[in-house]
């Protein structure tokens, strides 16, 4: 079979050449009856894109690469989710891996990204340091990552522990506890745990940090998260619990040990999550959650990719209240 062209599809679609190119380059100047017009002419005819072609003839690339931490957490999932949602009706594709353990393989999968022409890079990853990423000649779009002179998007991470704790204090909770799975204290998300010490600081309180939470979906974490659960009854046997978590995932877990412990909720403890992904809303209690608005946070990425500025966005984090709360 001849290969099919620009010019197959806009014969067969009956508009100009000029239109077609749009359709692949600029798809927004187009009506939605142009644009399901040439849609269909091209599910037609079989045709299939050379990209590499369209990279090298125009110099501009719908290649995106974005970077994980990891893919097991309910964040990145459903980021990943918004980030195609977002990207797709822009025509982006992206590129996506996991983080390396080092920096020398961090930036080894950077080059390999470069060598596809990404128009950026979305990096969650914190292996490097923000001057190694100002030292990247590609354009660098950072979520919930330490600052720098690039492009980032944070959620209000103090405002959001903050307002867990006084959530937790008005329902009357009478020990406060954080629970997270470990942190650096020049990542963003440090200062959900600041927001939320500060504001518990006048009653009794404590702050546990377990890297075996890490995977929620673990037996690791799960034997790990049954032993705070145990030393945490133990040590207020009188107190009503009130239990802010780094994350959905982990503010799951705890709310199924506390199911399988008979701990009832919110009488006896309550639970707030982060995030408000969908896990959140899936438990079998929906879990009170700070939500960052990873739909607007994603949104805001795709959007830096055709107007790149270095700056910080900050995202605002809302309480929003569900089962697990009063």
């Amino acid at each position: 079979m001849d290969k099919i062209g620009i010019k197959e599809i806009a014969e067969k679609s009956g508009v100009s050449l000029t239109t077609v190119s749009r359709y692949f380059n600029k798809p927004d100047l187009l009506s939605k009856k142009t644009k399901e017009k040439i849609q269909n002419a091209i599910q037609e005819l079989n045709y299939n894109q050379d990209n590499v072609a369209r990279i090298l003839a125009t110099g501009k690339s719908n290649l995106v690469g974005i970077i994980f931490p990891q893919l097991h957490l309910s964040f990145y999932t459903e980021l990943l989710n918004q980030l195609i949602k977002y990207g797709g009706e822009k025509d982006y594709s992206f590129i996506v891996y996991t983080s390396r353990d080092t920096k020398e393989e961090e930036l080894s999968m950077i080059d390999m990204l470069k060598s596809y022409r990404v128009k950026s890079i979305i990096l969650l990853s914190h292996i490097l340091s923000p001057k190694d990423i100002e030292e990247l000649d590609v354009p660098i779009i950072s979520i919930e990552r330490t600052g720098g002179n690039y492009c980032q998007i944070n959620s209000d991470n103090y405002t959001g522990g903050k307002l867990a704790a006084e959530k937790l204090i008005k329902d009357g909770c009478e020990a406060l506890i954080h629970i997270n799975n470990g942190y650096y204290e020049n990542w963003p998300s440090f200062k959900r745990i600041i927001g939320f010490e500060f504001s518990v600081k006048n009653m009794p309180n404590e702050t546990i940090i377990s890297e075996d939470l890490t995977d929620p979906y673990s037996e690791i974490a799960s034997n790990a998260m049954s032993s705070i659960v145990d030393t945490l009854l133990k040590k207020y046997p009188d107190k009503k619990l009130g239990i802010f978590c780094s994350n959905d995932d982990i503010a799951n877990m705890l709310q199924r040990d506390f199911i399988r412990k008979g701990i009832k909720m919110p009488e006896d403890a309550e639970i707030i999550g982060y995030d408000n992904s969908p896990v959140s809303d899936h438990a079998i209690y929906p879990i009170t959650s700070i939500d960052q608005n990873i739909p607007l946070m994603a949104e805001i990425a795709i959007n830096s990719l055709d107007t790149y500025i270095p700056h910080e966005n900050v995202v605002s984090a809302t309480l929003i209240t569900k089962s697990t709360t009063m």
